[in-house]
């Protein structure tokens, strides 16, 4: 009984808890259709689309990871991922800022299929599925994925045509009162300056 509650407390550490420091260059989300729906006519299956990430650290790295996730009392441990692009894309789920090395690593191949899949205009995905490996030589450790599932496009609705909202141009930034005083200051010194020089 307590070996079957090690393992659950390890298996819940590995999937929320954050295994290196967070920083973003990009987030999106993508809708999944469920593949049942697809028979219902309101769906184009426009191909297959894929995406790929390689993400490595050292075997230190990686096993210093591994164990702390076990841990009854994890730590955030700061690990820089070779190849990590920071642009991570999540699809039919929400937004998740605490990514283990298998979801940093999943999302990051979600996002490129999400890419692959605004290329070819497509609104959502169906099918999706994902493939991890983890592989180590003397050095390094490399956890690849890869994602794939089919670009799904809406048929539209005849008869419709869809408005672009009418935008107000942004307000110009306010300047404060001494702010705008010691412009004006400025501006007249530099006024009586090219004022004596041309005389």
């Amino acid at each position: 009984m307590k070996k079957t509650l090690t393992a659950l407390a390890g298996l819940f550490c590995l999937f929320f808890i954050s295994c290196a420091s967070n920083s973003f260059g990009s987030l999106c989300e993508f809708p999944v259709i469920d593949s049942g729906d697809l028979a219902s006519g309101r769906y184009v299956v426009m191909g297959e689309v894929s995406g790929t990430s390689y993400i490595s650290m050292t075997n230190d790295e990686y096993n210093k990871l591994i164990k702390n996730e076990f841990s009854y009392d994890p730590q955030n441990i700061s690990v820089k991922f070779e190849n990590d692009t920071a642009t991570y894309g999540f699809i039919g789920k929400p937004v998740n800022i605490k990514l283990n090395v298998f979801e940093r690593s999943a999302a990051l191949a979600e996002y490129d299929l999400i890419q692959n899949a605004k290329y070819n205009e497509a609104d959502a995905i169906a099918c999706l599925k994902s493939e991890t490996t983890v592989s180590s030589d003397y050095h390094r450790t490399t956890v690849k994925t890869v994602v794939s599932g089919f670009a799904v496009k809406v048929k539209a609705d005849s008869g419709y045509t869809i408005k672009q909202r009418p935008v107000a141009a942004p307000a110009a930034p306010s300047v404060p009162e001494a702010e705008a005083e010691a412009a004006d200051e400025t501006d007249e010194v530099e006024g009586s300056d090219a004022a004596e020089i041309s005389d």
